[in-house]
């Protein structure tokens, strides 16, 4: 195992079976498709996918799965520990495009025999709900409505992410596009607010400890449920691809692994950096080839 040190948390770089690994959301089947596609040209995989100790996926479940399908024995991880303080669970909000205003939402929620509570800001919303964890809201250009489902719909995390798919499967039908944006974008940030045309749905405020007890328990939340934001992350580790469908035992491939990583060399950045398109709020460990 090749570990890294961080001021609040340890990064533990290994190569373990696909088959010990557990999801705790499915997966966009388009976005897994084009995934599958790409793959099958590369020939190395870049950066590991980070789970807990106990072997849960937190980010990555789309290569998880594009592993799966294609027969790989072996996948990098990078395992941390996930009930630190310093490992974050945000969320996936939603904003529905040509929405034209809220009274579509708000009658698919009556549909769904859903209570909707006028709510005078997105400040007081979310007060309400840190308070009930399985309740969602909506905010449109007229202000924020609470959405709670009866106890019989709706009991659990999971439940409370099933409800909101078909209550955002039903607006999709009518018309509306859908787009994922993190939460703190809406929630931090004044500035961020829906358009005569667009409507927000604030996805429910669940928990770590929920999480866990959900894989515990066997199920799996909808996709887009979690955005986990780990302080630090490592990349381009660039694993060989042909090795992790070798007949080989996981010693010999650790063995292997871990001598690829000690001959590069590692650079670390700050956070709110971008590497190859993608915007990273975490500090980064990025590994690199050595001149010869």
């Amino acid at each position: 195992m090749y570990r890294i040190e961080t001021e609040t948390l340890e990064l533990q770089l290994e190569i373990v079976p696909v088959s010990s690994l557990v999801p705790h959301e499915e997966i966009i089947p388009d976005a897994a498709d084009e995934l599958i596609l790409e793959f099958s040209n590369w020939t190395n995989l870049q950066n590991p996918i980070i789970v807990d100790q106990d072997s849960m996926v937190l980010d990555g479940h789309h290569r998880f799965f594009v592993f799966k399908a294609l027969h790989f024995k072996y996948i990098p991880v990078c395992r941390i520990n996930y009930l630190r303080e310093s490992v974050q669970l945000r969320y996936w909000f939603r904003i529905l495009e040509h929405a034209g205003g809220q009274n579509q939402a708000r009658a698919i929620a009556a549909s769904m025999r859903a209570s909707l509570r006028r709510i005078p800001d997105k400040k007081t919303l979310a007060a309400l709900m840190r308070k009930n964890p399985f309740c969602w809201g909506v905010q449109g250009p007229d202000g924020c409505d609470l959405v709670t489902c009866d106890a019989g719909t709706v009991c659990d995390a999971v439940s409370a992410y099933k409800a909101l798919e078909d209550f955002q499967t039903r607006l999709r039908k009518k018309g509306m596009d859908i787009r994922y944006i993190p939460c703190q974008n809406i929630t931090e940030h004044d500035s961020v607010s829906p358009t005569p045309d667009q409507v927000i749905i604030w996805t429910p405020q669940i928990t770590k400890e929920m999480v866990v007890e959900t894989v515990r328990q066997g199920k799996k939340f909808p996709p887009k449920a979690t955005r986990h934001l780990v302080p630090a992350r490592p990349l381009h580790v660039d694993v060989p691809t042909r090795w992790l469908k070798e007949d080989i035992t996981i010693d010999e491939i650790n063995r292997r692994f871990k001598e690829l990583l000690n001959r590069k060399g590692v650079k670390r950045f700050g956070p709110g950096q971008v590497v190859n398109g993608r915007y990273y709020e975490e500090e980064l460990f990025v590994f690199y080839d050595k001149e010869k």
